[in-house]
């Protein structure tokens, strides 16, 4: 009895400094970057000096009207502790935060308590789903509501009653207005209750068809817009794709991710019976990582290509909990031990390195503003027309001490600020017929700045 009070408390204790560690991580240098064009996007749409409805106009031209309720969560977040880009970050962190009571949940719910550390460890140390808790979008909202959809939705099949079906039906409504690709999960759900002729299944139809009507109802002019877009920037799906998955992606690196793909592929043959098995939650989970390739595949070749990793997220988890269930079915122990070891390892020396290395991805904004600010000409041009006022609106409340006009002045010195990947990489004055002399240059990441006289 002592000894079982003993095992119980040295793994309590474990897990709950792996939690510690796991959230210090999502945490530490999280304001270390600048918000780059999308997180700017985000910041624009949620001002909270606008009005709702006008939130909810700015979100549908900057973000086609997908992640809408991000939008207004940010917006409240910015009610509540002020407008500014410094702290922006703290809410998708949080959502982050959140996910892991609610995976320990799932984990507990799935009767896989000896799987739990793996299963939190592999998680809380995958630099991807870190990398997207620091990024001012909707993507760590996506994967905590796709485990709480996991959740009611077990509780829904073990369990036919009203209040579960009210509340997958309520995280699943939030979820495909979070993003539409969330609907993969909608169609799985709906498809392992089909496969399984489950008693659930009319019940479970009928609330679904109220939340698509009400996903119409409130996001038809978004639909219409996604629709008649013909910006298309999304990659076509190749023999490249075929040979990961969005693997390399997921896991952060080519060697990682093989690892981690060749582990899922090997379990899924290997223990076929019982990931296969219609009635497990194991072969739900199958289904939704399926639907996520299959369907946005299958669209590329109808209309045009819509997928990209950060879409379909959510399937991180199903993968991380087929894989640790086929780890702990090995029936050799020492094999089973090195493969756990290696996983874990390497996850945790990618992690590591990453946060070691600190590599700059984004947009050296505040590095330009600090170099002009040092100067004696506090003027800024932007010379973007249509993006002007949603890179004005973020470099302003970056510094307050500096003046953004997209005009030239009459007379006098001026720094041209240059986004780079909004100007084709190139940063000119082609729009002016003043004569002007450049008299300082500086180039940061994805950031130029010039320095002009006007003579």
């Amino acid at each position: 009895m002592l000894n079982y009070i003993k095992k119980t408390t040295q793994k309590n204790i474990a897990i709950i400094l792996l939690i510690t560690i796991g959230i210090l991580i999502k945490l530490y240098n999280f304001n270390a970057e600048d918000l780059w064009w999308d997180e700017m996007l985000s910041f624009w749409s949620s001002s909270p000096d606008i009005s709702f409805s006008k939130t909810f106009h700015r979100n549908l031209d900057v973000n086609l009207g997908s992640q809408i309720v991000f939008t207004y969560l940010l917006k409240f977040f910015y009610l509540i502790f002020g407008y500014d880009p410094y702290i922006s970050r703290l809410l998708p962190i949080s959502f982050g935060v959140l996910s892991i009571p609610a995976l320990f949940l799932l984990i507990k719910k799935l009767n896989l308590n000896d799987h739990l550390f793996l299963i939190l460890f592999l998680f809380l140390f995958n630099s991807y789903i870190i990398s997207y808790e620091q990024e001012l979008r909707t993507y760590s909202l996506i994967v905590l509501l796709s485990i709480l959809s996991f959740i009611f939705f077990l509780n829904l099949y073990r369990k036919n009653d009203f209040l579960n079906l009210t509340l997958l039906s309520i995280i699943n409504l939030i979820g495909i207005l979070s993003h539409t690709f969330f609907s993969i999960i909608l169609i799985s759900q709906f498809v392992f209750l089909l496969i399984n002729k489950d008693s659930t299944l009319i019940r479970f139809s009928l609330s679904q068809i109220i939340v698509g009507i009400l996903f119409v109802l409130i996001s038809h002019e978004a639909l219409i817009s996604q629709l008649n877009t013909k910006d298309i920037w999304h990659s076509r799906i190749t023999i490249d794709f075929l040979a990961n998955f969005y693997f390399s992606r997921f896991f952060s690196s080519k060697l990682l991710g093989l690892i981690y793909f060749t582990l899922f592929v090997f379990v899924t043959y290997n223990f076929r019976a019982i990931l296969f098995n219609k009635k497990s939650f194991s072969f739900f989970f199958l289904l939704v990582i399926f639907f996520a390739y299959a369907l946005p595949i299958l669209h590329q070749f109808l209309r045009k290509p819509i997928l990209t990793d950060r879409y379909i997220i959510f399937i991180i988890i199903p993968i991380l909990i087929l894989v640790s269930t086929g780890l702990f079915n090995f029936q050799k122990k020492k094999f089973k031990i090195l493969i756990i070891y290696l996983i874990c390892g390497a996850t945790f020396l990618d992690t590591t390195i990453r946060i070691y290395k600190n590599e700059i991805t984004k947009p050296e904004f505040k590095r330009s503003l600090k170099y002009i600010s040092e100067s004696n000409y506090p003027l800024i041009v932007i010379n973007n027309d249509q993006n002007y006022k949603i890179i004005r609106n973020y470099l302003m409340k970056l510094n307050r001490n500096i003046n953004i006009n997209d005009k030239i002045p009459n007379e006098g010195k001026f720094w041209q600020l240059c986004y780079l990947p909004l100007t084709n990489m190139k940063c000119d004055l082609n729009f002016s017929n003043k004569q002007l002399d450049i008299i300082d240059s500086k180039k940061f990441y994805l950031v130029e700045i010039n320095l002009y006289s006007i003579f």
